[in-house]
């Protein structure tokens, strides 16, 4: 999602499942049929993964990629650091 798209679904700023990517783009994994495991993924300040976005070629679309930052042995919990701004904002009660 754009970030009008995002307020245009989310008024409130009230999303659960919304990873902001970068600047401009949010992750709407609300829908657990339109989403994928990832959606569960939680925050550490040790993470075993991390994201980008890259720019489909010859396209508008991006995609966010998630990798492995260490070896995962089966059976481990996934994680990704949520950022600065994501602790930010729940510190100034916008994120619930």
């Amino acid at each position: 999602l754009t970030h009008a798209q995002y307020i245009g679904r989310y008024p409130n700023e009230d999303a659960q499942y919304v990873l902001g990517a970068n600047t401009e783009y949010n992750i709407d994994a609300a829908e657990p049929r339109r989403s994928s495991f990832l959606r569960y993924m939680n925050h550490s300040a040790a993470p075993n993964c991390f994201y980008e976005v890259r720019k489909v070629r010859r396209q508008r679309a991006k995609h966010v990629q998630f990798f492995a930052a260490c070896d995962i042995s089966a059976g481990d919990e996934l994680t990704f650091d949520y950022g600065k701004r994501y602790w930010e904002d729940r510190a100034a009660g916008l994120v619930p």
